[in-house]
Parts: structure tokens; sequence; C-alpha cells
């Protein structure tokens, strides 16, 4: 077996804990960071902020290991800025981790462990790979598959995630005896890009919309009638389920339940009505490497999402058509769709259109 394994250090104390357990393996460990925007405005998350950069070197001089910081910026806006910006834009919520996470971090890394003849490349996400199949991590809270769905066999097969098997408070321990410098650095759940956690302006100021600009023009409020209740300032600034920041003096609370970007214009109902049944999911990605055409699985369409279960079949355009078991709140096109058997994760894909 090659010795040599890559890690994806991002600065954090899960990437860090990953690189201390293969050096404590006697694994050659060359760790690498990522630096995702010109400056790293946000200055924190993974996109490679000087603070971040600086922990991570810390931490690979603690383990006398090799550390190198690769600038990415151009690729991360091609393929994970845009793409979300756009999908605000067409009324979507879109997934940028995803994103990220397969045409940066593993896109991009396995070509380099490939080209510095690792074999492996390892990164601090909880999840689990036992002989070449994806399953959940053993911290239920923690897990990370979500955003992992889209690794196939190939990628399965050169990947290892050290902390898979173990809890957060497992890993901040082991980083405290290794007396790492990460070891109880806070952790964030924010889009790592997006300045103040204000992802609205962030898409309002981007240049893309300038040239698309329909989903940042006032417009109206209506009800699944066509009833006018309000006016909006942007349908960008709403997702599908939305309560907050809606009609205000309604005797009873509205939600979104779809959007018209190109009418400008937010259509709002009752709680019941933001229920599905049937939607399709477009870019299906199996682990296997084989498509499924129909079949059984839990799809979880969030990230905190309770799996739910689920029948499923391929239409003639090619698309997966879910139908849940039992309605789900807020299917929101553009978010993904993961499939799950027991632990095992099938594959997914994007949430392209609800149907009922």
């Amino acid at each position: 077996m090659n010795q040599r394994v890559i890690v994806a250090m991002s600065g954090g104390v899960d990437s860090s804990v990953a690189a201390a357990l293969l050096v404590e393996q006697g694994f050659e460990v060359i760790g690498v960071t990522l630096q995702l925007l010109p400056g790293a405005s946000t200055g924190f998350g993974c996109c490679g902020s000087p603070a971040d950069i600086a922990d991570a070197k810390a931490v690979a001089s603690r383990l006398d290991i090799s550390h190198y910081v690769i600038t990415m910026d151009e690729l991360f806006e091609d393929k994970v800025i845009r793409p979300f910006v756009e999908s605000y834009l067409r009324g979507d919520t879109p997934n940028p981790c995803a994103l990220c996470n397969r045409f940066v971090k593993f896109g991009h890394l396995l070509g380099l462990a490939q080209a510095w003849d690792a074999g492996f490349l390892a990164t601090g996400h909880y999840a689990r790979v036992k002989e070449g199949k994806l399953y959940r991590a053993q911290d239920e809270n923690k897990d990370q598959t979500y955003f992992l769905y889209n690794l196939g066999p190939r990628e399965l097969s050169r990947l290892v995630f050290p902390v898979g098997d173990l809890s957060k408070p497992e890993v901040r321990s082991y980083a405290r005896r290794l007396g790492l410098e990460t070891a109880d650095k806070p952790e964030s759940q924010e889009i790592c890009f997006i300045p103040n956690r204000d992802y609205r302006g962030f898409v309002k100021s981007h240049p893309l919309s300038a040239g698309l600009d329909s989903a940042l023009k006032s417009g109206p409020i209506k009800d699944v009638s066509g009833r006018e209740l309000g006016r909006h300032q942007g349908t960008v600034d709403y997702t599908i389920g939305q309560r907050k920041g809606l009609v205000s003096g309604s005797p009873a609370p509205k939600y979104v339940v779809r959007l018209d970007p190109k009418n400008q214009t937010v259509i709002v109902g009752e709680k019941e009505q933001t229920l599905s049944s049937v939607c399709e999911i477009s870019d299906m990605i199996w682990t296997s490497g084989i498509p499924v055409a129909e079949g059984q699985a839990s799809v979880r369409i969030r990230h905190r999402h309770p799996p739910a279960p689920s029948n499923f079949s391929m239409t003639e355009e090619g698309r997966i058509r879910v139908r849940f078991d039992f309605p789900q709140r807020a299917v929101t096109p553009g978010q993904s769709a993961v499939f799950y058997q027991g632990e095992e994760v099938l594959g997914g894909g994007m949430i392209k259109e609800v149907i009922e």
C-alpha cells in the first residue's frame, strides 16, 4: 500500500485530527490548504482565510509534516459561486458545499494526489468509507454525507475519512491531548464565502445580477388563488417554506409555497400547502457508478432533514421521480436530495421540480 496521504487541512479541528491520526498510523502525510477566495474576505470556514492558513500551518509544524497552500479562487468562482448566484436568481435555493466538494476539493485534490504519487486523499469530513461504499458517520449529529453524495467509485476507492468513527467531543479531546492549536477552535455552520451571513446582499452585489435582475425587482406577494396580499423587494429574499418577512396582519401564519422570479411574484399559503408528495431529481449520481431505474430509499431533502421513506423511478427524460410515503414540508428546488438505505449512501442529485 502506498503510504503517502494528502490531507485537506482547512485550519479546523476536524482536519487537524484527521492528519494527526494518519501520522500516528505511520503514513507519510502532506497537508494542503486551499485558498478559494482572493483575500478570503469572510475570515472563516474552509475557504482558506489568512487565519485558517496560519492555524493549518501551525498544526502541520506540530505534527512535523509538509504543508502547502494552493490558490484556486478562479475555479471556486466558476464552479461554486457563479452557480450559487444563478440558482438564487432563478428562484432556487442552492447547496454550494456539495458543488465545492465535487468540483473543487475532491475533484482537484484527487488529481493532485495522483500527481504527487499519494495513494489516498483524506479530509476531516464526518463520513465513512467501507469496501468502496459510502456510509453515514458514527456521530449522527455531525454526519456530513448529505454533502458527499456525488462521490463515485473512482473517488471512494482513494478516500479516507479518519474522524468518521469518532464523535465531535472525542475529536476535540484527541486534539487537546496532542496540544493542537485548533483543539478548541469554534466552527461555523455558515456558507464560508458569504460576508456577515448576508447571502441575499451577496447575490444582489454579484456582477451576474446586473444581467439577470428580475429576481431582484419589487413585486407582489400573492396567495395560491392569485389574490395580492402585499409587496416584496425581490424574490431572492425568499425560499420555500419561509415564514418570516411575509404578510403582516394575517389572521393565520403564511409560508412561501412557490417563487416566480420571471414575474417577480412570491406565492404564499397555509402551512399544509408547503407539503409535497412527489418531486423530480436531476443530475443524479450513484455512488456505485451504476444507475438504478427504480427502488425504495430514504431520501434526505435538507441537511438536517430526517431521511424520508420513499419510492423512486426513472422518468423518460432521465430524471428520478421520488414519491414520499408521507408528504414532506418545503421540498425546495436547488437543494440536494440524498438517497440512503440504512447507513449506506446510494447517491443523490438536485431537486429540480416539485410535481405535487
